[in-house]
């Protein structure tokens, strides 16, 4: 049998004046299974990826507050369900409405399901893990975050550019070009804090490639900075991986530093 089930996405906004969000979580009630449930995201590196400049605890603290609640209403909602009343519905559409805090939701939808604590597993996945997956999203707020810090410290200026050699490419979103218009230093954002350790190894190693293969060509820029997203020194694997690839970049003379030092990318990016 199938049940309409209703659910919303969970987002966390915490600077309203941005209106930057980030999907963490799903919450879905099917009365006719008398079923009620909610998944959120624990990974909190995932939310500092997308909010750079946020302390980790004030997600913690929200997502605490929530899951209390969310707790609450379940238990409210496990008898108006099973009696089939109004009730249930009344206290759905009170967990959702819109307010002005941090973790909201997004507005209802339904989806059509014979097994609801499959569909909700789901559509976490398709609305919230995806939403973390692509190294295109986490390399755009680090790119951010250097492109801020090169213009608090009135740096020099840099503007993308691209270096080429036989079959081989590499963009790059600083560049800094000599008088004859050739990039003669250039800075790397690069995310390697993957919570599965072989995609940050796969990644770091598509970089790796493509300078090895523009260095073979004289192609590759004299002077390269990775400002690199860098995992936890406690977690364990991944650490290794990250310092195995720093060893690696630094043989092909290209520095690693983690975006946190940010003294030194600020001696790396003067011009002298």
């Amino acid at each position: 049998m199938k049940y309409a089930c209703q659910y919303a996405i969970v987002r966390f906004m915490p600077f309203v004046e941005t209106g930057e969000f980030a999907n963490v979580g799903i919450v879905m009630m099917c009365q006719e299974a008398a079923y009620f449930d909610f998944i959120l995201l624990n990974r909190v590196r995932r939310i500092t990826a997308f909010f750079d400049q946020l302390a980790p605890q004030i997600y913690r603290d929200a997502k605490t507050d929530l899951k209390n609640e969310l707790q609450r209403v379940k238990e409210m909602l496990q008898a108006s369900m099973q009696a089939n009343d109004k009730t249930a519905r009344f206290l759905f559409q009170e967990l959702i409405r819109t307010r002005e805090v941090m973790l909201r939701f997004d507005e209802p939808r339904v989806v059509l399901t014979n097994d609801p604590a499959t569909k909700l597993e789901e559509l976490f996945r398709f609305y919230v893990e995806r939403n973390f997956v692509t190294h295109d999203y986490v390399e755009k707020k680090l790119e951010k975050r250097v492109r801020n810090l090169l213009a608090d410290n009135n740096l020099p200026s840099y503007r993308s550019g691209t270096a080429r050699g036989g079959a081989f490419s590499a963009n790059f979103p600083f560049a800094h070009y000599d008088a004859n218009g050739e990039i003669d230093k250039a800075i790397k954002p690069l995310y390697l804090a993957h919570d599965d350790p072989a995609q940050a190894h796969e990644h770091g190693w598509a970089w790796l490639g493509k300078f090895n293969q523009l260095q073979k060509s004289d192609a590759l820029p004299r002077d390269i900075l990775v400002v690199a997203e860098a995992p936890s020194p406690e977690s364990g694997e991944n650490y290794a991986i990250f310092q195995q690839l720093e060893e690696d970049f630094q043989k092909i003379s290209v520095p690693v530093i983690p975006i946190e030092q940010q003294l030194q990318i600020k001696q790396f990016a003067h011009i002298h």
